[in-house]
């Protein structure tokens, strides 16, 4: 029966009898509906028209955004507190790694990997210090400068350099590889290149879409003509190509928020004339309040009788009238004959400014993805719970942004760096182990370690962390690394504090600890 029944839905016939049944209708265009108001132009949308820019057009305006947001990262407040705020807790102090090597995957023994560990963390330890091509910065000091740069100007712009073996600084460092941070701001198409088809906004790309090359602007001579982009030829830039290898020859990166993006946007685009219009509102408030504060004072003069002879100085010989553009606080000043001065009245701000003030600096928070009391670092009318939520939202934003980091840039630069100490012979591997380049994944596996979140009330969050490791929901790695720790070494201080404290307790001296 099932079978008959499915021969006969699946047949011709039965697909022909249906369409030539005269009480079914055959599909038809689709009815009217109601119109849309965000579709038409009408009512209070009848003149928002979204504007599409061409390429060249969208270079122009990426430029001029990374411009104004550049210039309020140098002189706003609040623009460098946000900037500040997702840097300093995202990195801080640096993203340390620990090296994770599955021992099984591997074919070796526990011991074995746990050496090895011990060998990669010795290695990547000496080389931090010396990872600025220029030197001066430490690796953990280019994750700061990097997350700030890709705030401020929406990309990261670094360029791997092999130290040279003449280089006098050679004998002091462990490894070759090094890290030049370039502005992004030099990343531009030349002139002459302008209109090449596989050229788009200074970036060379396959028929594919996927990078080749970077042209980085590197003029001769500092001079005016560096921001002249009119005047900087291919013969003004450094073609940097995006892989040398199977190694990236360019740390172009950038948070893609939209679909075949190729350069990144500043953190601080959508929310710009916030920032900047709130700037400009607090600058001519506290003007003001200089103004009617410096206590100038007016004295009005009637049309008659002889004027004392301070009064007549301050007319010229051919009795022209004197007027006062700028004053010196404290002034008294005698005004011209028949005139009457309007003292300016110290009535600002507005009783109702600073609740518009804080106003705008929660849409300003909201822009850039942060609760208004870490923008403002005002915590008054907070209590514990809305403290904790307001620096629970926050954390997710910087978690996302230390997690960016860490899989973009810091995690391939550490297998950079476990790469070529193998090739120099000082990571030996375990007998069993395979070739570093049959598992090169296992070898450079890593867990990323930041600084810790801290807390709002110790008590109550430590308590919670006792009960989650008494209830086996969260491991003591993954507690102690909250804290900012590394589990092993926390694991070997506390092993040589116990033996300390026994000893001290047979001495006769404090008591071991619990």
């Amino acid at each position: 029966m099932k079978r008959g029944l499915l021969s006969w839905l699946s047949g011709p016939s039965w697909l022909s009898g249906w369409m030539g049944r005269s009480n079914i209708p055959l599909p038809v265009a689709p009815t009217t509906r109601p119109s849309q108001n965000s579709g038409s132009y009408r009512g209070s949308l009848s003149h928002y028209r979204p504007r599409s820019v061409s390429p060249l057009g969208q270079s122009h305006e990426r430029g001029l955004s990374q411009a104004r947001a550049g210039d309020l990262a140098a002189n706003d407040w609040a623009a460098s507190s946000a900037i500040n705020a997702i840097a300093t807790n995202a990195v801080g102090t640096g993203l340390k790694p620990q090296s994770r090597l599955n021992a099984k995957r591997l074919g070796i023994s526990r011991e074995d990997a746990l050496a090895l560990q011990d060998a990669i963390e010795t290695i990547w330890t000496g080389w931090t210090p010396t990872a600025h091509a220029s030197g001066g910065l430490h690796f953990e000091d280019l994750q700061f400068l990097g997350l700030r740069t890709l705030l401020k100007y929406g990309e990261l712009l670094h360029v791997p350099v092999m130290r040279p073996q003449n280089d006098p600084t050679r004998s002091f460092a462990p490894l070759s590889l090094t890290l030049q941070d370039i502005t992004p701001t030099r990343l531009r198409t030349p002139a002459d290149l302008r209109y090449a088809s596989n050229l788009y906004d200074g970036i060379e790309l396959a028929a594919s879409g996927q990078p080749l090359a970077y042209w980085l602007a590197t003029p001769t001579a500092m001079t005016g003509r560096f921001l002249d982009t009119a005047a900087l030829t291919s013969a003004h830039f450094t073609r940097i190509p995006a892989r040398i290898g199977h190694r990236p020859g360019c740390f172009h990166l950038f948070r893609a928020l939209d679909d075949e993006q190729k350069r990144g946007t500043p953190v601080l685009s959508s929310g710009l004339n916030l920032f900047r219009h709130l700037a400009d509102a607090v600058d001519h408030e506290l003007l003001a309040q200089v103004i009617t504060a410096s206590m100038t004072m007016f004295i009005e003069q009637a049309d008659t009788g002889l004027l004392p002879p301070h009064v007549q100085a301050q007319q010229n010989d051919n009795g022209e009238k004197i007027y006062h553009q700028a004053v010196e606080p404290g002034s008294i000043l005698y005004g011209n004959k028949n005139e009457k001065p309007h003292m300016l009245e110290a009535g600002r701000p507005s009783p109702n400014f600073a609740s518009f003030c804080e106003l705008i600096m929660r849409a300003m928070a909201a822009s850039v993805d942060m609760p208004y009391e870490v923008l403002s670092k005002d915590f008054s009318k907070t209590n514990y719970s809305s403290a904790r939520a307001a620096l629970l939202e926050a954390w997710r934003v910087f978690l996302l942004y230390r997690s960016w980091l860490v899989r973009h840039y810091c995690q391939p630069i550490f297998a950079m760096v476990v790469e070529e100490a193998w090739l120099r012979s000082l990571l030996p591997l375990p007998a069993a182990a395979p070739d570093f380049y049959d598992a090169p994944g296992l070898y450079t596996n890593a867990l990323w370690i930041g600084p810790s979140r801290g807390y709002v009330d110790p008590v109550k969050e430590i308590n919670a962390t006792v009960t989650a490791l008494n209830n086996r929901l969260m491991t003591y790695s993954e507690a102690i690394a909250e804290r900012g720790r590394d589990f092993d070494e926390v694991m070997d201080e506390r092993e040589e504090e116990e033996t300390r404290l026994q000893i001290l307790e047979n001495q006769g001296g404090v008591g071991a600890g619990p």
